[in-house]
C-alpha cells in the first residue's frame, strides 16, 4: 500500500507508556545535541519542518530566533499554536510538507528536521527543499532514528534465539527495530548519508546514544541508582558520539553544496 498523508496525524501514541532509564536518556540527548548544532542566535530566521507541537520550535525562539514552524497536521498545528500562545514567543505555523514548501528560495538561515524525516513521503525530495529554502551560509541539522544501530542489530539476534529455543510462537512485530506504522522510510547511517549528500555537504555527523533496543536493558538500568545508570549511558552515549554508524540517533548539520542551484 502506497504511504498517504495523514492531516490529522496526532503525537499521543509516540512516547512509551513505561519510560525506563535508557528511554528517557536518548530523548533528552536527541534535543540538546540537536539544539547545540543548530545554534539559534538572535534575529536568524530559521524553520523547524516537522515541527509537530512546536516544543523544539519555541525553545529555539526562546533564544531569540524567529522561528516558522512547518507542520502537515491540522491536528498539531492547532497544538502548536495553543503552546506558542502559553510561551508568548517569536513563531509561526504554517500548513505544509517538506516536499513543497512555501517559502521562496534562500529565506532561512537555519532548516531543522528533528525526528520527523521518516514520517515523509518523499524524503530526498525534502532534503533537497530544505537546501532551497537556505540562505548563502546556512545550514540544515537533521535529527532522525538510526534502524541499524548496534542496540537494535543485537535486539534481532537476541529475538532470533528466543525464537529459535522457544516452544512458543513468536513474532517481533511491535518490537522497537521494526518502523512504526505511522513511518514511511527506514533510516540508518548508510542511506541518511547517501540521500542527504545528494543534496547537501554533510559538515558533521554525530551519534546520540548506544545499546537501545538490547533486550532487558532499560530494566537493568531501572534497577541500579539513578547516578549509575547515567553514569553508564554518559559513557556509551560518548562512544555513540563518534561512531554515528551503530548510534541510537543520528544528527547530521550540512550546508549547501558549492556552486549549488537554490532556486526552483
Amino acid at each position: 500500500m502506497e504511504p498517504k498523508l495523514d492531516c490529522e496525524w496526532n503525537d499521543d501514541h509516540v512516547m512509551p507508556e513505561v519510560i525506563n532509564p535508557e528511554v528517557e536518556f536518548l530523548f533528552r540527548r536527541m534535543i540538546e545535541v540537536t539544539y547545540k548544532k543548530v545554534n539559534p542566535k538572535p534575529g536568524e530566521k530559521i524553520l523547524d519542518i516537522g515541527c509537530g507541537r512546536a516544543t523544539d520550535g519555541v525553545e529555539l525562539a526562546k533564544k531569540g530566533a524567529s522561528v516558522t514552524g512547518l507542520e502537515p497536521s491540522y491536528v498539531m498545528i492547532a497544538n502548536a499554536r495553543e503552546y506558542i500562545t502559553e510561551n508568548g514567543v517569536d513563531m509561526s505555523v504554517v500548513h505544509g510538507v517538506g516536499e513543497h514548501l512555501p517559502f521562496k528560495p534562500q529565506t532561512f538561515d537555519k532548516v531543522m528536521c528533528k525526528g520527523s524525516l521518516d514520517h515523509f513521503l518523499d524524503p530526498s525530495i525534502s532534503i533537497k527543499q530544505m537546501g532551497m529554502a537556505l540562505k548563502p551560509g546556512g545550514e540544515v541539522i537533521i535529527a532522525i532514528a538510526n534502524f541499524e544501530s548496534l542496540g537494535f542489530k543485537l535486539g534481532k539476534k537476541v529475538f532470533a534465539l528466543k525464537k529459535r529455543f522457544s516452544s512458543e510462537e513468536m513474532s517481533d512485530a511491535g518490537m522497537p527495530w521494526q518502523i512504526p506504522i505511522d513511518h514511511t522510510y527506514r533510516f540508518h547511517y548508510s542511506n541518511l548519508k547517501s540521500m542527504t549528500n545528494d543534496h547537501l555537504e554533510i559538515k558533521q555527523a554525530t551519534g546520540v546514544s548506544l545499546l537501545f533496543g538490547v533486550p532487558w536493558w532499560g530494566q537493568i538500568l531501572a534497577k541500579c541508582p539513578r547516578f549509575i545508570s547515567n553514569a553508564i549511558l554518559s559513557t556509551l552515549d560518548g562512544v555513540a558520539r563518534y561512531i554515528p554508524s551503530i548510534s541510537d540517533v543520528i544528527v547530521l548539520r550540512c550546508k549547501l553544496k558549492k556552486g549549488a542551484v537554490v532556486t526552483g
